[in-house]
C-alpha cells in the first residue's frame, strides 16, 4: 500500500496532511529540517526526519507542501534524485473542469476552482478557494495562494508566487520567479521582480 510522505511540516504541510486523509490517502509522516516543528500540534502523523537524509522506501509517494517555490523545488529535486515519486492531491470539494492537466506533485486545495483547458506543471499548489480560469498555463513549482483570481489565458513561468487574494487580469504573462503581493491587481505582464498594489507595480527588494 502506498504511503504519502509530506515534505514540509509547517502550516501548509499540516493542511495538506488533512486534505490527503480526506482523499482516502494514508499519510506516513512529514519531512522537515526543524525537529520541533510539530511541537504543540497533536493528532498529526509523525516527523520522519529531515529531507536531506531521508531514504526513500518501497511504497513511498511524496508531495511537497512548502509555500516558497524555490524551497519546494529544491527539496523535490533532492528526493527525485533518490528515486522519489510524487502524488497529485485533489481535494473532494475542488472543482476541476474539462481538459485540465495536472502534472505530478500538484496539490489542489478545498474549494479551489479550475475551469477548462488548463495546464499545471509539476509541484503547483492551488490553495483554498483560489480560481484558475480557462486557458491558463502555470509553470513548475508555482504557488497560488488562498483566494487568488487568475483570469483567462494567464501564463505563469516557473516558481511564481501569487499572494493571498491577488487578482491577475486576462492575457497576463509573468516570468520565472515573479512574486505577486497579497491583494495586488496585476494589469500588465512582467518578466521579473516583486509586484504589489492596485494596480500592481514593481518594488525594490534591496
Amino acid at each position: 500500500m502506498k504511503q504519502l510522505v509530506i515534505i514540509g511540516a509547517s502550516a501548509l504541510g499540516r493542511e495538506v496532511s488533512s486534505y490527503a486523509e480526506e482523499c482516502g490517502m494514508r499519510v506516513k509522516g512529514f519531512l522537515d529540517t526543524r525537529s520541533d516543528i510539530l511541537a504543540g500540534f497533536g493528532g498529526y502523523p509523525p516527523l520522519l526526519g529531515s529531507p536531506d537524509g531521508y531514504r526513500v522506501a518501497d511504497g513511498d509517494v511524496f508531495v511537497s507542501a512548502t509555500g516558497d517555490p524555490a524551497m519546494k523545488m529544491k527539496y523535490a529535486a533532492m528526493l527525485e534524485a533518490r528515486g522519489a515519486r510524487f502524488a497529485t492531491i485533489v481535494h473532494p470539494t475542488a472543482y476541476v473542469g474539462k481538459n485540465v492537466k495536472l502534472a505530478d506533485g500538484c496539490v489542489i486545495c478545498p474549494n479551489a476552482s479550475l475551469t477548462n483547458d488548463i495546464s499545471l506543471s509539476r509541484h503547483v499548489v492551488v490553495n483554498v478557494a483560489a480560481v484558475v480560469n480557462h486557458d491558463n498555463v502555470i509553470g513548475e513549482g508555482s504557488t497560488i495562494s488562498p483566494g487568488v483570481q487568475l483570469a483567462g489565458r494567464v501564463r505563469l513561468g516557473v516558481r511564481v508566487f501569487v499572494g493571498i487574494g491577488a487578482i491577475v487580469m486576462p492575457d497576463i504573462k509573468l516570468g520565472d520567479d515573479v512574486v505577486v503581493g497579497a491583494g495586488a491587481v496585476v494589469v500588465r505582464s512582467s518578466e521579473r521582480g516583486v509586484l504589489v498594489g492596485v494596480p500592481a507595480h514593481h518594488v525594490s527588494t534591496t
